[in-house]
């Protein structure tokens, strides 16, 4: 079934952006219930919509950034978006483009880019603002989605902004409350003030959201499953990847699962919560799907074999995928990708390299800036290693022309190699101090989704330098956090020499200490780490350091992981 939708995503709906008109001036009873939101950060606020809409339109001292939120905005990447949207309206017209830009990259960029960058901006303005989002209600039982990037707001804008969330109810803003309190210094004030009947915020008419909810409502799967697979791909291309996976979690299972435009974006969605099961299930049930789509499904899991670190995997798949999608530039880049990859981490620069030149070759061809950022990267990083620096700037060049001309390829995973390569050749080249900052990059970078190997490298690399400049207790850190991160790969391939060469040094670090040992016996439990703090008298952040500790001594990179070494080792 084809559905003609509107565009969305790139362009927020300008009602969205604008405080509303109000039933008139605030009595001075409204204003007194009011006047405490400009000094508290955050302020949740339970209050009819014209109330809030009266304070805004009344201040003076200070600019207003005004969203109306819709259910889809409970995705972290489309809330920025619109965020960054009502910024504009407040503060000037380009506010915040490069930062809009970045959000391509996925949710991996908001706390390391995309709201540092926002938050750069307004302290550049030199006047206080206050965002103001309204309607938190709509969000549902996802409020607590976007406390998170709202904790990361609080840390770095400016002291003088102000950021109001408001809602008509306040059980709206118990988990935003909740989320936020793991953040935010001190208890997070909420105010509770008269509450007006009012309709339920809806989604922009015309949108994806839209149709989609009037589909399920007028209880016709079959055109929200349309709906679906028409916008998914697009939806997925702005980063939007949890309103992918909500749609997913609301389509009834039997119309889903007779859609065949949806088999590989189902498949995606159960690799994204970490059901690797799921995933061969859904690969097993494509037995009547093309030969090129069930092509795109191997390389799925193939990507998700070389994350998890096993190369084995990783090269079954791909050869399970053969050449069935030789059309299709985005998938045939991605082939030549993960071979290359395969190839480079099992230490074959030689092989490496010219799967990395076709990848980039196809990539350049067909207009994908990510996939030609990432095999660009790893060819600099192959030309440093090799000792060809001259190849290696060159590429390092035109990885910095597609950063200008896209910045959210600087900020998504597939800079990493970008950023390694130019550390080593700082490195080799003894500039020690200077391969600090790319080796930094390289490691937040693999945080936002790389692989096991990928997180492992730059770490081992830093710890080098630090070593080779007399830091022998950040070197350890680094050390150990590397061994966690490949205590679980079948096989190190090229990292296995770096590996090795600091193992040695590693055992007398693992000893827990009594209150490591008192969290590490609650793990299996299954409590949260605020609940394991309550049964221990620790604050939520001394438990997270804690549990740091345990993943990084017992070599693990998840908590079930500490658990199983845990047994192993006869700490439980």
């Amino acid at each position: 079934m084809d559905v003609a939708l509107a565009p969305a995503g790139t362009v927020v709906a300008p009602t969205k952006l604008h405080v509303p008109d109000g039933d008139g001036a605030l009595v001075p009873r409204d204003g007194a219930f009011l006047q405490p939101l400009a000094a508290v950060r955050p302020a949740l606020v339970a209050a009819p919509r014209r109330l809030v809409a009266g304070w805004a339109a009344a201040q003076r001292e200070r600019r207003v950034a005004w969203l109306s939120l819709d259910p889809e905005d409970a995705d972290p990447v489309r809330l920025w978006r619109c965020a960054i949207a009502a910024l504009r309206v407040a503060a000037g017209p380009g506010f915040g483009a490069e930062a809009e830009a970045m959000l391509k990259a996925g949710p991996g960029a908001l706390a390391g880019a995309v709201i540092p960058l926002v938050a750069a901006e307004l302290a550049s303005l030199g006047e206080p603002v206050a965002l103001v989002l309204d309607g938190a209600d709509a969000l549902g039982e996802r409020t607590g989605a976007i406390g998170p990037s709202l904790a990361r707001w609080l840390a770095c804008a400016p002291e003088a902004s102000a950021l109001v969330v408001a809602a008509r109810h306040a059980t709206a803003l118990a988990p935003l409350a909740a989320a936020l309190c793991a953040s935010v210094t001190g208890t997070v004030p909420a105010m509770e003030l008269p509450r007006d009947v009012e309709e339920p915020q809806r989604r922009t008419p015309g949108t994806p959201a839209a149709l989609f909810d009037a589909a399920l409502a007028a209880d016709q799967p079959e055109l929200a499953v349309a709906v679906v697979a028409s916008a998914w791909p697009a939806t997925m291309a702005r980063g939007e990847h949890a309103t992918v996976t909500s749609w997913l979690a609301e389509l009834p299972a039997s119309a889903a699962e007779a859609e065949p435009d949806l088999w590989l974006v189902r498949l995606w969605a159960a690799l994204e919560r970490g059901d690797l099961a799921g995933a061969e299930h859904q690969l097993a049930a494509g037995a009547s799907v093309s030969p090129a789509l069930r092509a795109r499904g191997h390389l799925l899991l193939a990507a998700e074999a070389l994350r998890r670190g096993d190369l084995d995997a990783t090269a079954t798949r791909i050869d399970d995928a053969g050449r069935h999608d030789p059309e299709d530039g985005f998938w045939h880049a991605t082939e030549a990708l993960l071979r290359a990859y395969e190839a480079f981490w099992r230490g074959h620069p030689r092989v490496a390299h010219r799967h990395f030149a076709r990848a980039a070759g196809l990539a350049a061809v067909h207009g994908d800036r990510f996939a030609l950022t990432a095999a660009l990267g790893h060819l600099a990083l192959l030309a440093a290693e090799g000792g060809d620096d001259d190849a290696a700037r060159r590429r390092l060049g035109r990885v910095e022309d597609l950063r200008d001309a896209d910045p959210a390829v600087g900020e998504h995973p597939v800079a990493i190699g970008g950023a390694l390569a130019e550390g080593r050749l700082l490195e080799l080249a003894g500039a020690y101090e200077a391969a600090v900052a790319p080796l930094q990059r390289a490691i937040a970078l693999g945080e936002r989704g790389g692989g096991r190997f990928e997180r492992a490298e730059p770490r081992l690399r830093l710890g080098a330098v630090h070593r080779a400049c007399q830091r022998p207790e950040p070197a350890t850190a680094l050390e150990d956090e590397a061994l966690a991160i490949l205590g679980v790969c079948p096989d190190r391939g090229r990292l296995a020499g770096p590996a090795a060469a600091v193992l040695p040094a590693a055992p007398h670090r693992d000893a827990l200490s009594p209150s490591e040992r008192a969290v590490l016996r609650l793990l299996p439990s299954g409590l949260s780490q605020r609940e394991i703090g309550a049964e221990l008298f620790l604050s939520v952040n001394t438990v997270k350091t804690h549990c740091r500790n345990i993943y990084t001594k017992l070599q693990a990179g998840s908590r079930e992981e500490a658990v199983a070494r845990a047994h192993e080792r006869g700490l439980l």
